[in-house]
């Protein structure tokens, strides 16, 4: 295998995944619907890049996988609900921070539920992050985008609950088949929120049609797709670090599209949470990202 292809293509999917909070903020679209369409194209496009591996996955889920899918599908759509919502009331930098702190939270439960066993290191790594994260949310708080931050941090509580709930049946079932049937179910809890809200679902500028495509074939499809094929070749620590770039990557996009500067806490914070984050993710066993999708 050549390793320079790998980390060339992970390259490519963290800059596919920084693009998804640029097209959040240009689509013209509720949050909701954003959400909806995003998950319900990510089920439909995991098909055919599934392949022959969809039709087999399918035959290994059994009833408890179901449940569990079931249960990863909820906490998804919770998860795409609070974080496209964020993107309305704080900065984009501050939003994707705050929802990547879904590795802190995997650890916890980890520590907490779990009752698995994590290096000090980690731990370490754990609270460097968290006082990162006071020092945005109290610096936002003072520019009014501390409820953005909070439903960003909800959104990385609800992913980080996704992931556990899902962890079994990844060891069984093919990522792109997981993929569609979470995403499937995410969608349809989506659908019944946004007929109870009301929401119109066909009335938007083909623009916003072809960002809720590109959501899907891009950050969903072409971003965590490739970081699911990597695991077979990078170690899941690796992996989870330079998930990292996301934030990196949709900050400069933010510069240049929206001229979003960060301010001198956001640089302070956010570096402190990278930090934590990284620390956290190199020295910690469970193999978590195996469930991202």
């Amino acid at each position: 295998m050549n390793y320079g292809r790998v980390y060339l293509a992970i390259a490519f999917s963290i800059a596919c995944m920084s693009t998804a909070s640029i097209m959040i903020r240009l689509c013209a679209a509720p949050p909701l619907i954003i959400a909806m369409y995003r998950v319900m194209f990510t089920a439909l496009l995991a098909v055919p890049f599934g392949g022959r591996n969809f039709a087999a996955g399918l035959k290994n889920i059994s009833r408890w996988d179901l449940i569990y899918i079931a249960g990863a599908g909820f906490f998804l759509a919770l998860h795409f609900s609070f974080w496209i919502t964020s993107l309305d009331y704080t900065s984009v930098s501050s939003s994707v921070l705050f929802t990547n702190l879904q590795v802190i939270f995997v650890l916890l439960f980890s520590i907490f539920l779990l009752k698995e066993e994590v290096d000090w290191k980690a731990i370490a790594g754990i609270i460097v992050a968290l006082l990162g994260s006071s020092f945005v949310a109290h610096g936002d708080s003072q520019n009014g985008r501390l409820l953005g931050d909070m439903m960003a941090l909800l959104s990385g509580f609800f992913v980080a609950v996704y992931i556990l709930a899902g962890r079994k049946v990844r060891l069984r079932v093919d990522a792109m088949t997981y993929t569609s049937l979470v995403s499937l179910v995410a969608g349809v809890v989506l659908l019944f929120t946004c007929v109870i809200r009301g929401l119109e679902f066909f009335s938007y500028p083909t623009m916003d049609w072809i960002y809720f495509f590109l959501l899907a074939l891009g950050p969903g499809i072409a971003g965590h797709g490739i970081i699911i094929w990597a695991l077979k070749y990078i170690k899941a620590p690796v992996v989870a670090v330079s998930i990292l770039g996301e934030s990196v990557g949709a900050s400069i996009l933010a510069y240049f599209i929206f001229q979003e500067t960060l301010l001198w806490y956001q640089l302070i914070g956010g570096f402190l949470i990278l930090t934590g984050i990284y620390t956290a993710a190199i020295n910690e066993n469970a193999e978590w990202t195996e469930s991202q999708t």
